[in-house]
């Protein structure tokens, strides 16, 4: 995602490690790596504190999901230029796809705080809060700036982002989402991440929902078409029983069983009759625990082949 336009660092004395960040920024754009490794290389030799080149730098490692190298870089650009802009919006953008979102929104916060008139920080942050599943201040801020620039490519991606990821009926064009996540290959990593948080965050069927949106835009994306299946799997009806084995993990399961213990002994002492049939039905329900899911699993995958 692009963010407001970079302040022209150039200096006189360094024309040349200028000429070679702009070089670098140019070929990142291309997606060519290997290449602008290149250039930034024979630049930072010969300029290492060079604020083009540590940013085309960084730049580079945050395309590449070096977060930890890329947020080094810009600690090292915030040093030689504390206040500056896009060195800040750098690594707002490390922060948030790092998973880091209060660092994330901290500076989101002091970029709006000093130019509350620059769209692509709603927009921005419009990507945080969707990443952090508070859709409706997301929605919120995408409108904010398209306000402020109702043309502006960032606002209106936020705004079909948000549009797609609240599922609101009619407002999404598959084909221009389409279209979009071509374009856009880094928009396909937001929605992904989105549809990840929404799974850890137990809500399943709304991250079924949007990963079923994604795969109408994307039908041959192999990741979107195992995780259909599983998300398939694991919101049957079938499995409605191990909703909370499903929702708490072990620590449900370690529950169960000292709840189970815990009734099978006040059975045994106020109704010893109905002890034996209880034991039965644990039993019988731990069974279909450990066994009807995998077997559900094998099943739809021979159903899609």
């Amino acid at each position: 995602m692009s963010g407001p336009l970079q302040e022209d660092p150039a200096s006189p004395a360094e024309p040349d490690a200028w000429q070679l960040s702009l070089q670098a920024d140019e070929l990142l754009d291309r997606r060519r790596l290997p290449q602008a490794r290149q250039v930034l290389a024979q630049g930072l030799r010969q300029a290492p504190e060079h604020l083009g080149l540590l940013l085309a730098s960084a730049r580079a490692d945050y395309i590449e999901d070096r977060y930890d190298r890329a947020r080094d870089t810009l600690a090292h650009a915030l040093r030689v230029a504390p206040a500056h802009a896009h060195a800040r919006w750098l690594l707002f953008l490390v922060e948030m796809h790092d998973g880091r979102h209060v660092e994330a929104e901290e500076l989101v916060l002091g970029l709006l705080h000093e130019s509350p008139d620059v769209p692509a920080y709603y927009a921005g942050y419009s990507r945080l809060m969707l990443h952090a599943l508070h859709f409706r201040k997301a929605g919120a801020l995408a409108d904010e700036a398209l306000r402020l620039a109702p043309n502006d490519e960032e606002a209106l991606r936020s705004r079909v982002l948000c549009d797609l990821v609240e599922r609101r009926r009619g407002a999404v064009d598959q084909q221009a989402l389409a279209r979009l996540l071509a374009a856009h290959p880094d928009e396909v990593q937001t929605l992904r991440l989105v549809v990840v948080a929404l799974i850890q965050a137990e809500r399943v069927r709304e991250a079924r929902a949007l990963a079923r949106e994604l795969l109408r835009a994307q039908p041959d994306d192999p990741w979107l078409l195992d995780l259909l299946r599983n998300l398939q799997v694991h919101t049957h009806w079938s499995l409605w029983p191990l909703w909370p084995l499903q929702r708490w993990g072990w620590y449900g399961a370690i529950g169960f069983w000292v709840l189970s213990l815990l009734l099978l002994q006040v059975l045994g002492r106020v109704a010893p009759a109905a002890a034996g049939p209880v034991q039965w039905t644990i039993l019988a329900y731990a069974l279909y625990s450990w066994i009807w899911p995998p077997l559900l699993r094998r099943w739809q995958q021979h159903q899609d082949r």
